[in-house]
């Protein structure tokens, strides 16, 4: 009986010996994959980056969703890709928070061709004021601005202790951003319509959107409590390396 238990024993342990080893093996080949996934998804999330900080002037994050980047890269062409940046420069503005959706990323001999692509900006401080500036020609000078989504209006102060505030309503305007003066005050008083056109000039303010990349043109626009937020969506487009 003993010999017997021994030589089970014996048998057992070379059993789970074999299961260690080859558990041990599966472990290291799922942990080198896991180490070449992690590489090949930086290297492709810096390459993608590098072409668009170069028009944006600001870091990116670039995301390729679950499926693993090694297979999208084997078939040349990434599903979804996400792509997040803070402080970016959109035609005038600066400061400009996004983040866009490309669909469809397939490669070609030149460059990208993109099937569908969607962005969001937020345009808030830096931007906002850039956007004062351009649509009053800096009429109003360093000015702060204050967003009221209740009544869809910026509400820019200007002037000593602020007390000058002009109403600016934001609306799409073909491929375009059009700025409609409401009211402007000075204190508690309003401006006659007359006189605040003779100190901003006439209105309304537009600014062009056209031609951006990606085919992209707006589509919603919106006042909210940190700013202004744009949406754009662009269809089929090829983009160049």
């Amino acid at each position: 009986m003993t010999l017997f238990r021994r030589g089970r024993t014996a048998r057992g342990g070379g059993s789970r010996r074999a299961r260690l080893v080859a558990l041990g093996a599966a472990g290291a080949v799922l942990a080198a994959g896991g180490v070449a996934e992690a590489v090949a998804r930086d290297r492709a999330a810096d390459r993608l980056a590098d072409r668009m900080e170069r028009r944006l002037h600001t870091a990116l994050d670039v995301g390729f969703g679950p499926t693993p980047v090694m297979v999208q890269l084997a078939r040349g062409s990434f599903s979804r890709v996400e792509v997040s940046g803070e402080g970016a420069t959109f035609r005038r503005f600066t400061g400009v928070d996004l983040h866009a959706e490309l669909d469809d990323v397939v490669r070609t001999g030149d460059g990208l061709s993109v099937a569908d692509t969607r962005v969001s900006a937020e345009l808030a401080g830096a931007a906002l004021a850039d956007a004062v500036a351009t649509m009053t020609g800096g009429a109003l000078g360093t000015a702060a601005v204050i967003p009221d989504p209740g009544t869809g209006e910026l509400v820019v102060h200007a002037g000593p202790a602020g007390r000058i505030a002009v109403g600016f309503r934001p609306e799409l305007h073909e491929r375009g951003i059009r700025f409609e003066r409401t009211t402007v005050k000075v204190g508690e008083r309003t401006v006659p319509d007359a006189l605040a056109a003779q100190l901003l000039g006439g209105t309304p303010r537009e600014l062009d959107l056209s031609g951006l990349p990606l085919g992209l043109e707006p589509e919603r626009l919106a006042v909210t409590a940190s700013g202004l937020r744009l949406e754009l969506a662009g269809g089929s487009t090829t983009v160049k390396a």
